[in-house]
């Protein structure tokens, strides 16, 4: 039997209810999201329907790990058989699997011969208007053959956030255009927004329910649902609350012709959430200056010099790759570093729902950072960069992760030289929460010392890069997205055998 897999997105309305804003097959996934990863999925509605259809066998087509993982629990639980079949990022089509009655089918990837892909998932309006009169249907206006079909009858009040949202309404868009927020007070204001729109735009009332906030944040919820014929009851798998990498203040600007939102506020309302960039930076974290003195993030300027550090680089290693192994031992990187300076380029407010670790060392000190932050680390007498990517579920962490048993390297501060200090790795833990604070980005190279509140005597030897470009392992499946690398999890003895990440390069017993 032939299933569909498809997210839904969901944000809360006045009223407190959660209203759907689309549909899609070919989701990805949220990381981190609110929810333990225990709490996230439920599939004993599913497991009634594969013992009671006495199916055999579950093949799954996608790209979704974490539900990979589950479905093999699932079957193993119910001593069957399971099967996954990758399909690209950007697939449009999915393999052949011959159908039969033994054998349930569950597809997530997408395929545009395929009625509910390229009628609901592909066409926005056409999902509105399917739900249109139904409780959980929404007010939205678009254009058809240059008319304008309205169903708005009332304009909500959101206070200073917006009360409207225009979106493209078929996928392969420019997200950092679109989706629009609009405030508008009145119905000729509204009308003048409608007015500019095009045929492949739409607009819709967007909801918010301030009682509904976690930490200032929305709270968006992405559920999962199978779907399947002939009568297209729907199974919930579960699904997960996600944040935007926004928070929500007073302090909200538009333009006054348009009524759109300005962009710098907008990652506070859209479901497309920016990953956080390296390093970043507490309020009162320090920097080290050219000058040897130290600023707090919140002191720091776009224009400042600040003190880096050069590395004997032998082997010419690509210094934009974050997890660059210098093929030097410690020795040498003792002889042949220097300081040297380098200048502030950028910098920008943050604040998102992360990981962030905990590193004890032997000496009982400790140091903390969010996940995918990478550090200058000795390992075998070899110095090299290494991601702090602590997963507690991961019995083996990769190669180019920090392993307890590594030596970070810190710079003693005290004296205005050189001198760097070996902390050898006693412990990792890991702490869900809200980072709240700033990205920070140079000129040259790829280092940077910071300081922590609880480490005033030392600064930590950075990488100012986010995740390298993606390897060509994985073009078979479409490549990588911008801020991903390639990894292989199957050197972890894990499946599948190549994926794109920047979080976690083998989800727990996938």
């Amino acid at each position: 039997m032939r299933t569909v897999l498809l997210g839904t997105d969901f944000l809360y309305n006045k009223e407190g209810n959660i209203v759907p804003l689309e549909v899609n097959t070919n989701v990805t996934w949220h990381s981190p999201v609110l929810e333990p990863s225990e709490e996230i999925f439920d599939l004993s509605a599913l497991s009634n329907f594969i013992t009671t259809n006495g199916f055999t066998k579950v093949i799954y087509i996608g790209i979704i790990y974490n539900l990979i993982a589950e479905f093999k629990k699932l079957t193993n639980d119910l001593g069957i058989t399971f099967e996954s079949i990758l399909t690209g990022a950007h697939a449009i089509t999915i393999p052949y699997v011959e159908d039969n009655a033994e054998t349930l089918i569950i597809r997530s990837s997408y395929d545009t011969t395929a009625l509910v892909d390229d009628t609901y998932c592909r066409d926005k309006v056409n999902f509105m208007n399917l739900i249109k009169d139904t409780e959980l249907g929404s007010q939205f206006a678009y254009k058809k053959d240059g008319e304008i079909v309205n169903n708005i009858t009332t304009i909500n009040n959101n206070g200073v956030h917006p009360n409207f949202v225009i979106k493209k309404i078929l996928p392969q868009y420019d997200t950092s255009v679109y989706p629009k927020f609009i405030k508008v007070t009145t119905q000729s204001g509204l009308d003048s927004v409608i007015a500019e729109m095009d045929g492949n735009d739409f607009i819709m009332e967007f909801h918010i329910n301030l009682n509904h906030l976690y930490e200032n944040h929305i709270k968006m919820y992405r559920g999962f649902n199978m779907l399947f014929p002939p009568n297209l009851e729907s199974i919930s798998l579960g699904g997960y609350t996600f944040l935007p990498s926004g928070e929500l203040t007073d302090n909200v600007e538009y333009n006054s012709s348009t009524f759109e939102l300005l962009d710098k506020y907008r990652n506070k309302y859209t479901t497309t959430i920016d990953a956080l960039q390296t390093p970043k930076l507490l309020d009162t974290d320090k920097v080290e200056m050219a000058d040897g003195s130290f600023k707090t993030a919140l002191e720091l300027e776009v224009g400042d010099v600040i003190k880096t550090i050069d590395i004997p680089n032998p082997d010419e290693i690509d210094l934009a790759n974050e997890t660059a192994n210098f093929n030097i031992d410690y020795t040498t990187f003792l002889s042949g570093s220097t300081y040297s300076t380098n200048a502030i380029t950028g910098k920008k407010a943050v604040s998102a729902l992360c990981e962030y670790v905990k590193i004890e060392f032997t000496d009982d000190t400790y140091w903390e950072d969010t996940q995918n932050s990478s550090y200058l680390v000795v390992r075998d007498n070899i110095v090299r960069f290494a991601i702090l990517n602590y997963n507690p579920d991961v019995t083996k962490q990769h190669d180019s992760e920090i392993h307890v048993g590594d030596s970070v390297i810190l710079i003693d501060t005290t004296n205005g030289e050189l001198t760097p200090v070996l902390k050898e790795i006693k412990s990792m833990s890991t702490t869900r929460l809200i980072f709240t604070g700033w990205e920070i980005s140079v000129e040259r190279k790829h280092i940077f010392l910071t300081q922590t509140s609880n480490n005033t005597s030392f600064a930590a030897i950075e990488h100012n890069t986010a995740c390298s470009g993606a390897g060509g392992l994985c073009g078979q499946y479409g490549g990588c997205a911008k801020g991903q690398f390639c990894v292989n999890p199957s050197q972890l003895g894990c499946t599948p055998s190549f994926t794109c990440n920047c979080s976690t390069y083998c989800s727990p017993n996938v």
